[in-house]
């Protein structure tokens, strides 16, 4: 009897078509993998933007919310903008009739009928440990520019010279605080302000957003300039990169009326190799001087 003989294990063709199914069904499973993978890190590159933005634009309106009534003002910078407002240091209330223990003391009143070197603020300044002598004194803005008021050397009355040192001491300590604003060289305030506020000034803060540098800048640290001056320059000028990334950049400014007040429109876009994100925030300008 004979007997037939069989041979186990596999062809090589058979080992072949294994290897390029499990190929196959590895790179399915690759795909079910990268690409959950791929759009997770698109999501975080995009919400990195997103805070990078936000964290930009609520500098510039925490900025311009402490900005001097009727002081901002936009210019062009190449594709983007540059956003110019005066920064207040510190604000109070001007005494401008006799009242308290001090009846009688024509020097405790602003004088707006000619040059005066010392009034009293009812109450005190807000923070005292921030004035700084080199500050200037605004009463009532209301010029369309008070850039050029602040360089020119006929004054309107608005702000104080340049050169004019500024110095408070604290009257009547107690409940009945008063500070008295004394300046170095009398100067002669020509409007008064319905709601008898002044406010202390040290310069000028620039923001320039220029796609072609990919950036928004920050300047600080100097003084007035006209015409506005892109970036500005001159001793002391700090910058520091508010945000990078930049792909375009548009700013827009709505004067306040009688009924409302005005409204800064800032639309930023920023992108990477994992997307573009496009930002728009409105920020209320208060210009009550």
């Amino acid at each position: 009897m004979k007997r037939s003989l069989s041979n186990g294990g596999f062809s090589l063709i058979e080992l072949i078509v294994v290897i390029v199914l499990l190929g196959l069904l590895a790179g399915g499973a690759g795909l079910l993998i990268l690409n959950p993978i791929a759009a997770y890190d698109a999501q975080v590159r995009r919400q990195q933007l997103v805070d990078q933005g936000e964290m930009a634009l609520r500098q510039i309106a925490r900025d311009l919310r402490r900005a001097l009534p009727n002081s901002v003002r936009i210019a062009p910078a190449g594709a983007g903008f540059a956003l110019e407002m005066v920064n207040i240091v510190d604000g109070a209330r001007y005494r401008d009739e006799y009242g308290g223990a001090y009846v009688g003391d024509a020097d405790f009143v602003l004088d707006f009928t000619g040059p005066d070197t010392a009034f009293n603020l009812l109450g005190g300044l807000n923070n005292p440990a921030i004035f700084s002598p080199g500050s200037r004194l605004v009463i009532y803005n209301t010029s369309v520019n008070i850039y050029a008021e602040a360089v020119d050397v006929d004054k309107e009355g608005i702000i104080t010279d340049d050169g004019t040192t500024l110095a408070f001491v604290t009257l009547n300590p107690g409940p009945n605080r008063e500070d008295q604003i004394i300046l170095s060289t009398p100067f002669e305030f020509t409007q008064q302000s319905p709601g008898q506020r002044a406010f202390l000034v040290d310069g000028a803060i620039s923001y320039v957003c220029n796609p072609a540098t990919s950036s928004i800048l920050r300047y600080s640290g100097y003084g007035f300039d006209d015409p506005q001056q892109i970036p500005p320059g001159g001793g002391g000028v700090v910058s520091d990169t508010l945000v990078s990334q930049v792909i375009g950049c548009n700013a827009s400014y709505t004067p306040g009326t009688a009924q409302r007040g005005g409204i800064i429109t800032l639309d930023i876009s920023l992108g990477d190799s994992g997307g573009n994100i496009n930002l728009l925030h409105q920020v209320h300008v208060v210009n009550v001087p």
